[in-house]
């Protein structure tokens, strides 16, 4: 009895680590890397061209880095709400960035409509604000 017993504490608790990583840890691998704003709509008006000429690199270490030309704007990001620290299975990307008028846009905790390999697509979570953005690469 005392062995079936430790099998299944053992058996729960090994199931019970996998479930919340995961969605976390792969919505982070697909953030990670070298973006361009295909889409920018801020209260319900095309302004995808403020970004024309940014690449935004979304560091594995949670570090923004936001070029045009010689101008660099670093901020953070992560995967989840500002407000809460359990983030396992939020569908927020929060983004932390300022510096000029094009990147202050950004700061926002976005929520995550489309994440793939090859787009991201935000919407404020605000929904009165009507912005929205979409990430390419």
């Amino acid at each position: 009895m005392l062995i079936a017993l430790s099998i299944s504490l053992f058996s729960c608790s090994k199931s019970n680590d996998n479930n919340v990583t995961p969605s976390t840890t792969n919505k982070t691998e697909k953030v990670t890397g070298n973006w361009t704003v295909t889409y920018y709509l801020d209260s319900g008006k095309d302004e995808t061209n403020d970004f024309s000429g940014f690449n935004f690199a979304f560091n594995a270490s949670e570090v923004l880095l936001a070029t045009n030309g010689s101008a660099t704007f670093t901020g953070s990001w992560r995967i989840g709400d500002k407000s809460n620290d359990d983030d396992s299975s939020s569908n927020k990307l929060v983004i932390m960035i300022s510096g000029n008028k094009a990147v202050d846009n950004l700061q926002h905790d976005w929520l995550i409509v489309k994440l793939t390999d090859t787009e991201i697509w935000l919407k404020d979570d605000n929904v009165s604000s009507n912005e929205e953005i979409h990430f390419g690469r």
